[in-house]
């Protein structure tokens, strides 16, 4: 270096310095850390349908003070049972958490006081919750009494209450009208100690009417503020023996009979639908979104006090006992599913799914008419002992982070449809959904109850079964064909919600295979060897055989293979198709094992825990069958 160059470096020295200074000046005029910063949006710039549920405790006592709780509260559960909210480590470890997209205002910002925080938020802050988890009627009809003040520091409110008119309702109505004192004394005791409203009590701020609704729909009361009134209304609910509920044109008669009333009288038309069923008519895609533009277009938030969905499937089935013969028998009444159409398959391999588990979110007309209109969804506890496996749903909960990958899809059936068939990883799928679904297809119907006990007897029997598990087996192997072509489209595909179903029904197929050779197996033994009963209770004897599923599977001996090898025209020898079912039982094991580990805590795993804990085998067992099943019985439509 050269030492003219000196004082040239010396003066772009001091140079650098004195712009670097007055930049780090400038940085720390335009950050003040005086500034307050309002956070105005987290993650997303409109509100998606997840909505945030809240676990809510039962209130058995009038409330004295009013604690306002806005139709948007955030909270940590989205099933139908309670439990602790999400934990720290799950916060951090979700990777939609990652990198939240804020946009910052530069304003001061106080904290409100105790007077403004009791202050109603605004119409119209959030798209209603599409579930709100609640331990009971009482928690979730304390939760309306906070709605119901909310809307009331605003408008006069008509509340409009329509009840399912099934008979599986009448022990819900009468916990309801236990209930109904409680909220309406709730509201007049905050009604006096709230300062906007304490001035206008004069004004009978909030009238209620109880309708009902099956196949048609009936109004038990004129609009009153009578307590004694409203629930003797409730006491006249019929049950309706149709076993139809018309429930979005029930819903779409009551707004056009009240609206103009409401109008003519400066009242808020509010709607509190309680079913336990999502209605026949949900499935109408174009009825249902007349209901929803009515209830958006009148400003009319809709509530649901309902069930949570059965996942990926339209029903569930509960008990009943006929009182003349005191026989149980398991009837079908509509529960989802909680999807536009149905994103799960529709067979067990056998016959149609009998299964209850649950969906984590509500059905899918009603929750879209709650989240659009500005309501809430209350998904009540699965308490229903006559429910099919009601035990499933006992300890389950599905926290909101572990579903908020998984969330349903809540806009317009046309929308999803035309969505769904845009990617070819999802028309796949529910191509074979329906390919495979035995209520379009009766041959994938394959009997497992009530085989006759004779030899004879039972190989006519089997004689139309075995032809129905030889072409099941068939089709799922082109079914197979469909997901492993579009697998490579599995790891691209961004709904988790699509790759678990993709995830499931694979590993689904791959059990059912083994199952229906199983099938095969078991029903071959069972005439080789025409086993003798082992029940022996002579005041029931055996009179049928059940086909059950069991852990333990039929292995062949060299006798039995022969006669199956020349029957189907097997070309593996017995020792090459034993190697084969080992590996195949191996596959199926490890694909539902992974379905569980890559989806925790969800449906998906909840099925494939299930799938596994029947196991792979098939075998027969000896019942009794009353023969009063054969005599004629008049079964509900609930």
């Amino acid at each position: 270096m050269k030492s003219r160059d000196l004082p040239a470096m010396g003066v772009s020295l001091i140079a650098h310095v004195l712009v670097l200074g007055a930049l780090y000046l400038f940085k720390l005029t335009v950050i003040d850390p005086t500034v307050q910063l309002d956070l105005e949006t987290v993650f997303e710039p409109e509100r998606t349908q997840e909505e945030f549920t809240k676990e809510l405790e039962i209130q058995t006592e009038v409330a004295q003070t009013f604690n306002t709780q806005p139709g948007g509260a955030v909270t940590g559960e989205i099933g139908a049972s309670t439990g602790p909210v999400v934990t720290t480590n799950k916060v951090e470890q979700a990777e939609t958490l990652e990198d939240p997209q804020v946009e910052v205002s530069l304003t001061e910002v106080t904290l409100p006081s105790d007077e403004i925080v009791g202050k109603d938020f605004g119409e119209g802050e959030v798209t209603g919750e599409s579930g709100a988890a609640v331990e009971g009627y009482g928690a979730a009809m304390s939760r309306m009494t906070n709605e119901l003040i909310r809307m009331m520091r605003k408008d006069k409110l008509l509340a409009v209450w329509l009840f399912d008119e099934s008979g599986s309702m009448k022990d819900d109505q009468k916990e309801i009208a236990r209930n109904f004192n409680e909220v309406y004394e709730e509201i007049g005791i905050l009604t006096k100690k709230d300062e906007e409203l304490k001035k206008r009590q004069s004004e009978e701020l909030i009238l209620t009417s109880i309708l009902s609704f099956g196949e048609t729909i009936h109004q038990h009361n004129k609009p009153t503020s009578d307590i004694e009134e409203i629930r003797n209304a409730i006491g006249q609910i019929p049950i309706d023996t149709s076993g139809k509920e018309n429930m979005c044109n029930s819903i779409n008669a009551t707004i056009d009979e009240f609206v103009g009333q409401a109008r003519q009288q400066r009242r808020r038309l509010v709607l509190i639908i309680v079913s336990d069923e999502s209605g026949d008519d949900g499935d109408n895609a174009q009825l249902l979104e007349t209901t929803v533009s009515k209830l958006k277009q009148g400003r009319i938030p809709a509530y649901f006090m309902g069930r949570e969905s059965m996942f990926g499937y339209p029903y569930a089935r509960v008990r009943w006992v006929d009182p003349k013969y005191n026989l149980p028998h398991w009837l079908q009444v509509r529960r989802g599913p909680e999807t536009p159409m149905v994103e799960c398959l529709q067979w067990d391999g056998l016959h149609s799914r009998w299964d209850t588990q649950p969906a984590g979110f509500g059905p899918y007309a009603q929750v879209r008419m709650a989240r659009e209109s500005g309501g809430i969804f209350f998904i009540l506890p699965g308490e229903e002992e006559d429910l099919v496996n009601a035990r499933q749903i006992e300890k389950r909960k599905y926290e909101f982070l572990d579903m908020k990958e998984y969330q349903p899809f809540l806009g317009a059936r046309r929308e999803y449809i035309e969505a769904r068939d845009r990617e070819d990883f999802r028309r796949v799928i529910f191509d074979v959904i329906e390919r495979l679904n035995p209520y379009i297809h009766k041959e994938l119907s394959i009997r497992e109850h009530w085989y006759p006990m004779s030899i004879p007897e039972f190989q006519s029997e089997a004689s139309k079964q075995v032809p129905k598990a030889v072409k099941s087996m068939g089709l799922i192997e082109q079914a197979l064909a469909m997901l492993d072509k579009i697998r490579p489209l599995r790891d691209t595909e961004p709904s988790m919600r699509w790759r678990a179903n993709y995830d499931l029904a694979y590993a689904q197929l791959v059990t059912f295979r083994i199952r229906l050779f199983q099938f095969l197996l078991a029903m071959d033994k069972h005439v080789a060897t025409n086993p003798e009963p082992k029940r022996k209770d002579p005041k029931t004897p055996s009179n049928a055989w059940n086909l059950t599923r069991v852990k333990k599977m039929i292995v062949p001996d060299q006798e039995q293979y022969d006669r199956l090898k020349g029957a189907f025209n097997l070309k593996m020898t017995r020792e090459e198709y034993l190697a084969d079912l080992e590996v195949k039982e191996k596959e199926a094991r490890n694909l539902l094992e992974q379905v569980a580990k890559t989806h925790p805590n969800t449906p998906w795993a909840g099925r494939a825990k299930y799938e596994l804990s029947v196991g792979f085998g098939m075998t027969f067992v000896d019942v009794h069958r009353s023969p009063n099943y054969d005599k004629p019985v008049q079964l509900p439509n609930l």
